[in-house]
């Protein structure tokens, strides 16, 4: 252990004489050795990690030092996200400059890294570097000069090992038709065919088949890529040992704390009770399989010991913790009540009766743990709804996003409490919000219909007796309640846009209600489906954001395969929505295909004396596929870098830019227009 700690501190020592003193350093070789000792042992920590990455990149070294160096970058247990976005971008930005042995060392360390699952990074990190090794690789030419043989090779090589990188992070939605266009462009220029471009294509062939030419053999990918070295290769397994058993000791040691309340020197009124005393009287008098529950510690203990744990006297003291949440649930029907009880009471003191008696922090800790005992059981509390009654009354707004989440679970609300109670305060809070506040009110609305469909509309999940807390039951049908919540979800969206001018990020969660609102319906036993209204329709087609225009294209072919199986049932109840339907299909088609985005023809929504005071503009033309605001900067980018020369002039042009990059409105066209049909 002490020789450990001596080379933690000699190896840092020689981290910062390296920064500080670069090339001149004197004491390289012996301070590499003790680097490498530590690398290879016991993995350097994050900041010798960072501090070295910077040398590497910052201190120009011969190759042999850097190759050194970079092969001692091995963590304890996992790269930071710094760290591999620093190591990356240097070698993409400088490859050209890069000797061919470091830049093939940094391409090893990145798949030995991958493959040992040691980069701590989000899907849109590995996105984002695919993405640019894609860029890059399709981006390398190779010279024709014989001259330049040996600048051919290092090219090759590079080209090589940054396609191992690329086949290592591919996913199967990361396979696109211009992917495997860059790939097969390389893969034709090269006079003779290389096994690394043949190894890519082999792999998106397993992926997406109808993208890749039939004539690309599978091959054996061991041949293809020689193995890292060894060093480097050990190195990184020990530090992938090192993670795998730190996780098997945090889930080992893993324990429910149950005293959560910090007392602090000054004398404050707690507003949450530890768990504290059970029983008045002698031990004696217990039963003698009685566990406590400060023995429990993980979840294999509350299942072993659930029905001889002793519960508190103050139930709502077991909000604590998962452990708690479940105790509660199956808790008897008198301790429940006495559970429900208590947290009226603490919640009616502490947001009306007693206001600012209690820190914020406080406060909100126990809205918290409530969503969250809400949550365990996926449904709510109906003493909670009472609360959020009484407080909604008060019109405070201090803590409006929490009582929010505590609306999201009202899943045995009645027709009542809507229309009565509930209804007239969310409407005034939405009147008087701004917009990010109108967006989660609309998103409360959407979860909580999502909340009622789950614990009701699903045969598969869908409650066929009273649930275990209380014995809790819906009052009213599930359609009465829902079609309440979706009429007034219409109502505040329609006058949120309209109170914002139809502003995006309004728009984007409208658009998501109204998308889940499909998929919940079409997947329930409940008799009901509901058609996004015009506002939300004609903005998101009519807005400058191309993701708006392909979602509400993908939303129309939902509803026109809806309509379809509808028809085929001969199913006349929602024929108002067929209709509806075909409107906007005639409006969208006729604006996107046949420059008829305002007519005075009756099928068509938009009238054109609406555009009389426009001049001599021709906004008819404006709204087609080839001229959309939300297309236009695609074509110029496109045209522009990728490819330079080519016009794109004509709708079918422009149809062949959305297959790839919005689909949905190809397929929507291809659906609707008769002459694109094959």
């Amino acid at each position: 252990m002490e020789e450990d700690s001596e080379d933690a501190k000699l190896s840092s020592k020689f981290l910062n004489n390296l920064k500080e003193k670069g090339k001149s350093f004197d004491g390289f070789n012996d301070g590499l050795k003790i680097l490498q000792r530590k690398a290879t042992t016991k993995g350097l920590s994050n900041e010798d990690i960072d501090q070295l990455i910077d040398i590497i990149i910052h201190i120009n070294f011969g190759a042999m030092k850097q190759i050194l160096l970079i092969k001692c970058l091995v963590p304890i247990y996992k790269i930071s996200n710094r760290a591999l976005k620093l190591m990356i971008t240097w070698c993409l930005s400088s490859l050209d400059d890069l000797k061919i042995t470091v830049a093939i060392i940094i391409m090893q360390w990145i798949v030995g890294s991958v493959k040992n699952t040691l980069m701590f990074v989000e899907l849109q990190v590995y996105d984002i570097l695919l993405s640019i090794l894609f860029q890059v690789y399709g981006n390398m030419v190779l010279p024709i000069e014989k001259s330049l043989a040996c600048t051919m090779i290092c090219i090759l090589l590079k080209e090589k090992h940054i396609a191992q990188v690329i086949y290592i992070l591919t996913k199967p939605e990361d396979v696109t038709r211009r992917n495997v266009s860059r790939i097969l462009f390389l893969h034709k220029k090269h006079s003779n065919r290389q096994k690394h471009t043949i190894a890519l294509l082999s792999l998106f062939k397993t992926y997406k088949p109808e993208l890749v030419p039939e004539r690309i053999e599978t091959m054996n990918i061991e041949s293809v890529w020689k193995p890292i070295p060894e060093l480097l290769r050990i190195a990184l397994k020990d530090a992938k040992d090192r993670t795998e058993m730190q996780q098997n000791l945090n889930e080992i040691t893993e324990h429910f704390n149950w005293n959560i309340s910090k007392f602090s020197k000054r004398k404050e009124k707690l507003l949450l009770p530890s768990v504290g005393y059970f029983h008045i009287g002698s031990s004696i008098f217990k039963e003698k399989d009685t566990k406590s529950i400060f023995d429990v510690y993980n979840i294999n203990e509350l299942g072993q010991h659930y029905s001889s744990i002793e519960l508190p006297c103050n139930a709502i003291s077991l909000l604590v913790n998962m452990a708690g949440y479940h105790l509660l649930t199956y808790a008897d029907f008198h301790f429940q009540s006495r559970f429900s009880y208590n947290l009226y009471n603490t919640l009616r003191r502490a947001f009306i009766l007693e206001r600012g008696k209690f820190s914020r922090t406080e406060m909100e800790k126990l809205l918290d743990m409530t969503v969250e005992f809400s949550k365990y059981m996926q449904q709510g509390i109906l003493v909670v709804n009472l609360f959020i009654d009484e407080y909604l009354y008060l019109n405070s707004r201090e803590h409006d996003i929490k009582i929010l989440e505590l609306l999201q679970w009202m899943t045995f609300i009645s027709i009542t409490e809507v229309q009565q109670t509930i209804l007239p305060h969310i409407k005034n809070m939405f009147y008087e919000s701004s917009i990010t506040l109108k967006c989660k009110i609309i998103e409360t609305c959407r979860i909580l219909i999502t909340n009622i469909f789950i614990n009701q509309g699903f045969d598969e999940c869908c409650q066929k007796v009273p649930a275990p807390f209380l014995g809790q039951a819906p009052t009213d049908k599930i359609t009465d309640i829902i079609s309440i919540l979706i009429k007034i979800s219409k109502d505040l969206i329609i006058t949120g846009l309209n109170a914002h001018s139809y502003n995006i990020l309004l728009l984007s969660e409208s658009l998501t209600f109204y998308e889940v609102l499909f998929k919940l319906e079409s997947r329930s036993n409940v008799s009901s489906w509901t058609i996004a209204p015009a506002p939300v329709i004609y903005a998101a087609f009519a807005t400058k954001n191309c993701a708006l225009v392909n979602r509400i294209c993908a939303l129309i072919l939902r509803y026109l395969e809806m309509a379809e199986i509808l028809k085929k049932q001969d199913i006349n109840d929602f024929n108002k929505n067929i209709e509806t339907i075909s409107i906007y299909i005639t409006d969208i088609a006729g604006a996107f295909w046949y420059n008829k985005a305002f007519s005075n023809q009756h099928d068509y929504f938009f009238k054109s004396p609406a555009l009389e005071e426009f001049g001599n503009c021709n906004f008819n033309l404006q709204l087609n596929i080839n001229n959309h605001y939300a297309t236009l900067p695609y074509k110029h980018v496109i045209t522009k870098e990728f490819l330079k020369g080519i016009k794109i002039t004509t709708k079918e042009d422009a149809i062949n830019v959305a297959e790839q990059y919005y689909p949905a409105v190809r397929e929507f066209l291809k659906q609707v227009i008769p002459e694109l049909q094959e």
